[in-house]
Formats: structure tokens, sequence, C-alpha cells
């Protein structure tokens, strides 16, 4: 609105949450910021491995990491992430996880059946092709899709590996 600067995503977020979001409490506050922190100090340093010096060199979705475990887990309970409702804290979750197919286009996230599916309703918002424009949304949609499939069938990579 050009009386405010921010350069962190989370901030970003949270200052748009607060003045478009409609959050009336600081409950509702805290809940969303939670997940905006917890994507950029926990999720971003999983799916992005950098040197030193800040350059991507790999993502520690190859392995199996406990958070994305948990994250997995809840997202098999509830279909957003806060009161069942598309806010803030999942596109400051999707975000990192939408990265993954632009990224590292040879990693399956449908080990992880239910981030898979949560990836996929993120990507199909009209909001996501708006912003990432159709030539990106349609590549990570067709991934996400492909995740799902290969969940669904057991068919994802390094399933042998990864019997959660």
């Amino acid at each position: 609105d050009g009386t405010v600067e921010l350069f962190e995503s989370g901030a970003i977020l949270s200052y748009l949450a607060d003045k478009y979001g409609g959050l009336k409490t600081s409950k509702q506050r805290a809940e969303r910021n939670a997940w905006c922190m917890w994507a950029n100090a926990s999720l971003d340093p999983i799916i992005f491995i950098e040197t030193p010096e800040g350059r991507v060199i790999d993502t520690g979705l190859r392995g199996n990491p406990r958070a994305v475990q948990r994250l997995d887990a809840l997202l098999g309970k509830r279909t957003w992430l806060v009161d069942d409702a598309f806010s803030v804290a999942d596109v400051a979750v999707a975000s990192y996880l939408l990265y993954v197919p632009q990224f590292f286009p040879d990693l399956d996230l449908g080990r992880w059946a239910n981030i898979a599916a949560y990836a996929q309703r993120c990507a199909n918002r009209e909001a996501y092709a708006e912003a990432y424009g159709d030539r990106v949304s349609a590549l990570v949609r067709a991934r996400c899709d492909g995740y799902v499939a290969n969940a669904a069938t057991g068919a994802q990579e390094g399933k042998k590996f990864w019997p959660f």
C-alpha cells in the first residue's frame, strides 16, 4: 500500500494476513504466523541444501526428514494447515513444496502421500496460476498429479527404502 516496506516473506505474509485476511484475534494471527516461521526456519533448509555462499546444491528431501514426516501425518488429518481453510500458513508452506518440481524434477513427493495431495490442492488453486503464470503452473500441476498417482499406486521413487 506504499506505506510499509518489508523484505522477508514471512513478514510480508503476516502483514497481508493482518491487513486483508480477516484475522480478528491474536490467536488466529499466532496460528498462521507459526506456520510462516516454520516454513522459513525449518522447511526451507530441508528443501534447499545450500553452500555457505547460498548456492543451492541439493535437497534434504532425498532423505526422510522427521519434520516432513510430521507434516505428512498432520496433512493426513486436515485439508489445510489452520482451521481447514486456505490461509497465509498454506502460502508459506506450499511455496516451498511447490518449488520441488521446479528445482528437483527427479524427486517424487509421492512417498509422502498427504504432502503430495496437499501440494496438488495448492497448485490447482487459480491464484497459484495467476501468480506463477501458465508455464510454471502447468509444469507444477502435472508433477503434482504424478506425485499423487505414484502415491496411490505405491510406485514412487525410493519406495523400497522408505517403508513409512
